[in-house]
């Protein structure tokens, strides 16, 4: 954490002249918000008492966060132009206390840009039992350098690290700490698209559990661009990842891909085709790590116009795990219908609303899993009331229906914010 802090003087050194200060300025906000996190699910008490018991549905709930929680925030801006940012937030609910600091500068070293981030977050359990991974402190910082070789071609070096220390360690909440380092290249074009491509090196240690260290390795890129009528956002990952275990227990290869081609209809009507690929591949026998592929398909058909779009359409999505053709594992074909909806105002109003309804079928069906229809809701809303009143909402819940009541689950997230500007 030490190291965080003296970085940020440094850049906050070379930023600029400290006569500018007097341009400075301050953002104060408070506000109140509620969070809730919540899982149901149903069993039948002929699962806990027999055949022979009057058959009655019971439903177990599980709330895992149920908070309304205070908050205060302080921005201070030390130049004009906001290149240079700190920002101290404190937040309080019923058991827990939170104080986070962050800072943000952008900056240049002769020709070269000089970006900064970084964040220091404490939480506190003050009241009732505290329970292992409560409380603890945590940290992380990015810093960024890119240098341009000509006209449009720059070179972008990037150091990273991030870190935690609980004040109960278990096996499932343990202290670590994580640094890394990209390099590679970045192609702008005139029409505002750019390609990337970086190698990175990632590694963690974990004092209290040395098999958990890992090495972390490969390559990464990212191609954003115009053309005649639509756009193309792409990105792709491959990566090793070696922990240290023995036999090579755990360590594995992944193949990321990422693909939204969005094409102009005409009229504000548009088609998108969102493909996503994973594939996964262990370099050991284990009962529990399986290679598998996983792939998802969105054709989607729309109307877009005045900061509105909207679109539906079919989604597919299919899983195959190696099992070496045992007759278990999680393989499944999903389908189900799409609906995209986002509205923004220019800084008043932005809202997003997806939805998802489908079926899930399973390869191979068993007492702990069996075919399910789902419905699944995403809603995300910043409005700003007032000048000085914003509300932010986030919803989001899953449903599945089985064939067998008493596997259905229900899981809901709810966080909430409304926030006044001094």
């Amino acid at each position: 954490m030490k190291g965080v802090c003296v970085a940020a003087v440094i850049l906050l050194l070379v930023g600029g002249p400290w006569d500018e200060l007097q341009a400075s300025s301050f953002d104060y906000r408070a506000g109140i918000g509620y969070d809730f996190l919540s899982q149901e699910y149903f069993l039948d008490s002929a699962s806990f008492a027999g055949l022979d018991s009057t058959l009655t549905e019971w439903a177990l709930k599980t709330t895992y966060l149920d908070d309304i929680k205070g908050q205060f925030s302080l921005t201070y801006f030390p130049y004009v132009d906001r290149r240079l940012q700190f920002q101290s937030s404190y937040e309080q609910t019923p058991e827990f206390m939170r104080i986070r600091l962050t800072g943000d500068t952008r900056s240049k070293l002769g020709r070269s840009k000089v970006d900064f981030n970084s964040e220091l977050e404490w939480r506190h359990r003050y009241r009732d039992t505290s329970d292992f991974g409560d409380s603890y402190l945590s940290g992380y910082f990015k810093a960024k350098l890119a240098t341009p070789l000509n006209g449009s071609i720059a070179a972008a070096l990037q150091f990273q690290g991030d870190g935690v220390t609980f004040q109960s360690p278990s096996e499932f909440n343990y202290n670590f700490y994580r640094l890394g380092v990209k390099a590679g290249l970045t192609k702008s074009y005139e029409n505002f698209s750019f390609a990337d491509a970086r190698l990175f090196v990632i590694t963690r240690q974990v004092p209290d559990s040395l098999e958990l260290n890992y090495l972390n390795f490969g390559i990464e890129g990212s191609l954003f661009g115009f053309y005649a009528g639509g756009e193309i956002d792409l990105y792709s990952r491959v990566e090793r990842k070696d922990y240290n275990q023995p036999s090579n227990k755990d360590d594995h290869y992944r193949f990321e891909l990422t693909t939204r081609n969005k094409v102009g209809l005409g009229k504000g009507w548009f088609s998108r085709q969102d493909i996503d690929f994973e594939l996964t591949l262990y370099s050991s026998i284990d009962p529990v790590n399986f290679d598998y592929g996983r792939a998802r398909l969105t054709l989607m058909y729309g109307y877009g116009n005045n900061g509105m779009s909207l679109g539906i359409g079919p989604e597919f999505e299919y899983l195959d795990e190696r099992q070496n053709d045992l007759p278990e594992g999680e393989d499944y074909f999903e389908s189900g219908a799409k609906v995209d909806f986002d509205y923004m105002k220019f800084s008043r109003l932005f809202c997003s609303f997806e939805s998802i309804t489908g079926v899930r079928n399973l390869k191979f069906e068993n007492d702990l899993q069996s075919d399910f229809s789902f419905e699944r809701l995403n809603i995300i809303a910043d409005v700003k009331l007032l000048a000085v009143l914003s509300l932010n909402v986030l919803f989001s819940a899953e449903w599945e229906w089985h064939e067998r009541r008493e596997e259905n689950s229900q899981v809901y997230l709810l966080s909430s914010n409304l926030s006044y500007a001094f």
